[in-house]
């Protein structure tokens, strides 16, 4: 007994030395008092001001989101915003849990350890602790909310790529404590705006949408359409992943998202964490998917294309939903709920993956894509519990946007002549009440009127800016 002892404290203690060497290295701001301008990045300010609103409440900020979305960067420019407001350098905390697997298993840990590196006490001075990858600790729900129960000053911001998991785990103890924030790769508007590219655009209301505001944004914006559209077509090659601007190079960027972020996607998020019986059909799946984005499918049409059960496949594609590798639109009906037997609609979560692994070039199935992931990410913001719907009749509504008992069809249409959608025309014959629907063009800019609502014509690049 007495040599299994001595086994685990020496085992505590190499431990301890290695997590303190480790939070040396990578808090470097405890000795310079700033970030780097590498690591801080370009800012993204949308996201900050809504994550310092939160940290003024006792809650625990959760960034969840595609890997290399830009979480660890956010984390990064919170640490900056944090010193600029004069927080002392030394009472912010970062580690990256997947790189001390192992190392260390309780977060409580991090107080004797604190303790010892600065004499500071964690539970009645606010320490800040930013905790990437968080996911990969068993148990970090209960660890947190051990802190919390005691009335501990610190604050936590912890991120993670697992979506679903993490919002499954924190739902069981930390309910009412803590705030889940999205981070979606670049939006249009950010792309433009990471190019140094200044535009003033006000957001629009798509549940008061004013013909006459979109016009008058038009006008202000065409001097630098030519710009806008250039980028704009770069953005649905290369998609919205950040660390395209470091790249800059189609041919190696496409190779570093097929062999890097939707292998590390796979096999982090997923393998690592789900533990599925047959990884290779998992791959399989999620490479079908990508070729699938925009189309409706079934599980079973799934299962029986890759001869397993249809359980299989929606346990999958939950899987692949978790780690935000894709999304699922159901069929719309009155009651706002699909059957389901209903066939689903599925999209790729982002746009230059996609086409990295399929190598496909279609413009219109890219153009629906990235439409209705910036819809989704609008939805998100308004309602956490947000659901994408698309109908379906005899004719076909690309997308559904309701929210607040508010429905507004939306189209895309990316080409010359556009006239106003069957779809739209249908679904308000089958009663289901709109007085507003969007078409989004190549370059067409109109309003019209049909019977009980209008439709608004706003081409793809000014629809993306306003959103």
């Amino acid at each position: 007994m007495n040599i299994i002892i001595a086994k685990w404290c020496k085992n505590l203690t190499s431990n301890s030395e290695l997590l303190i060497s480790y939070l040396k290295r990578v808090n470097y701001w405890w000795e310079t008092g700033k970030i780097s301008d590498e690591d801080k990045g370009k800012p993204r300010d949308e996201y900050i001001e809504q994550i310092f609103k939160y940290l003024k409440v006792n809650r625990i900020i959760c960034l969840t989101g595609i890997r290399r979305s830009g979480k660890t960067t956010l984390l990064y420019q919170i640490i900056d915003r944090l010193i600029n407001n004069g927080v002392d350098p030394l009472k912010i905390v970062y580690l990256k849990m997947d790189d001390i697997i192992g190392i260390l298993t309780n977060l409580r840990e991090l107080e004797d350890i604190y303790m010892e590196l600065f004499g500071i006490d964690i539970k009645t001075n606010q320490i800040y602790f930013l905790i990437d990858e968080i996911h990969v600790m068993k148990d970090w729900q209960r660890q947190i909310k051990y802190f919390i129960d005691f009335k501990y000053k610190s604050k936590f911001i912890v991120s993670g790529s697992s979506r679903t998991l993490l919002f499954r785990e924190a739902s069981e103890s930390l309910v009412g404590r803590i705030i889940f924030i999205n981070v979606f790769p670049l939006s249009f508007k950010e792309f433009i705006a990471f190019y140094g590219i200044k535009l003033s655009v006000p957001k629009i209301n798509l549940r008061r949408l004013e013909f006459e505001k979109i016009r008058r944004i038009y006008l202000q914006l065409i001097d630098k359409k030519p710009i806008i559209q250039n980028k704009l077509n770069e953005y649905i090659e290369v998609g919205g992943f950040p660390e395209w601007f470091k790249i800059r190079n189609k041919i190696l960027w496409y190779r570093l998202l097929s062999d890097d972020y939707f292998t590390l996607t796979i096999a982090k998020d997923i393998l690592l964490i789900f533990n599925p019986r047959d990884p290779i059909l998992l791959n399989r799946l999620a490479r079908e998917i990508a070729k699938l984005t925009t189309e409706r499918f079934s599980y079973l049409g799934l299962a029986n294309k890759f001869d397993t059960s249809k359980d299989t496949i929606r346990q999958y594609i939950y899987y692949l939903s978790s780690s935000m590798l894709i999304f699922i639109a159901e069929k719309y009906t009155k009651k706002g709920l699909s059957q389901e037997r209903s066939p689903k609609k599925i999209y790729f979560w982002e746009e230059g993956l996609r086409r990295a692994i399929t190598l496909d070039q279609s413009i219109g199935k890219s153009v629906e894509n990235i439409v209705v992931w910036h819809l989704i990410k609008l939805g998100a913001s308004i309602d956490p519990t947000f659901i994408p719907f698309y109908w379906k009749n005899k004719y076909e509504v690309d997308f559904i946007f309701a929210v607040d008992d508010v429905l507004v069809p939306i189209e895309v249409k990316y080409r010359g002549h556009v006239t106003i959608p069957k779809g739209f025309i249908e679904l308000s014959r089958k009663k289901i009440l709109f007085d507003k629907a969007i078409v989004v063009t190549k370059d067409t800019l109109d309003c019209k009127r049909y019977e009980t609502f209008e439709v608004f014509f706003i081409p793809l690049w000014l629809f993306l800016l306003i959103l």
